[in-house]
C-alpha cells in the first residue's frame, strides 16, 4: 500500500452529477487515471444511460466523461473525488474515513454548483450517515440504493460498487442518477 495518490480530481463550478468513490485503488493510481482497471465502471454508465457511448479503452473513460461533456447523458457536466484522498489500496478495509473527509466533500457542494452526488461503497455512505448527512434504509430486504438524502439544494445518491457480482442489474441504481 502506498499514500502518494495520483488521481486528480475532477471537479467543475458547475456539476450535474459528482461521484464520490472512495479511494484510490492501486491499478487505478499507477495508472493515473480514474476506474481504469477495466472497463466495468463504463460499461455500467453506459447501460444506465449516464454516457451515450461506450467507452473502449478504460484509461480514456476519466479524461472522456469527467474532463468533457460531449458523451454525458444532455451533455452533463460529471465530477468525482474520492472520500479519502491520502490512501492508495484496493483492500477497502485499508482504508479509514472519517468526519474531516465528509467536510471536505460538502466543502466541493459549498463552492461549486453540484446537483447531485453519488455515493459510490457502502464505507462512503456509512461515514455520510454517521455525521448525519444521510439516512440510509436499513432495514432487512430493503432497498437501500437511491435517494438517500439532500445537503441544501444537493440531491445525495447511493449506488452499489460497480464491480462485483452480489447485486445484480447495478445499472438499475444507476440510471436513478439521470431522472
Amino acid at each position: 500500500m502506498t499514500t502518494k495518490v495520483n488521481l486528480t480530481e475532477f471537479l467543475h463550478p458547475k456539476m450535474d452529477l459528482l461521484f464520490v468513490a472512495l479511494n484510490a485503488p492501486e491499478v487505478s493510481n499507477a495508472n493515473a487515471h480514474w476506474f481504469s482497471y477495466n472497463l466495468s465502471f463504463w460499461n455500467l454508465l453506459y447501460r444506465a444511460g449516464v454516457i451515450t457511448q461506450t467507452i473502449s479503452d478504460p484509461k480514456e473513460g476519466d479524461v472522456t466523461v469527467f474532463g468533457g461533456s460531449v458523451i454525458n447523458h444532455e451533455n452533463w457536466t460529471i465530477g468525482v473525488t474520492d472520500l479519502n484522498r491520502e490512501v492508495v489500496a484496493t483492500k477497502s478495509n485499508q482504508v479509514p474515513t472519517d468526519s474531516l473527509q465528509v467536510k471536505r466533500i460538502l466543502s466541493i457542494i459549498e463552492n461549486n454548483a453540484v446537483k447531485r452526488i453519488c455515493l459510490m461503497h457502502s464505507m462512503v455512505a456509512e461515514e455520510f450517515e454517521r455525521n448525519g448527512i444521510i439516512k440510509r434504509n436499513n432495514k432487512k430486504g430493503a432497498n437501500e440504493f437511491g435517494i438517500v438524502g439532500k445537503y441544501k439544494s444537493t440531491l445525495i445518491y447511493e449506488v452499489p460498487f460497480h464491480s462485483g457480482n452480489s447485486i445484480p442489474n447495478k445499472e438499475i441504481y444507476y440510471s436513478k442518477l439521470i431522472r
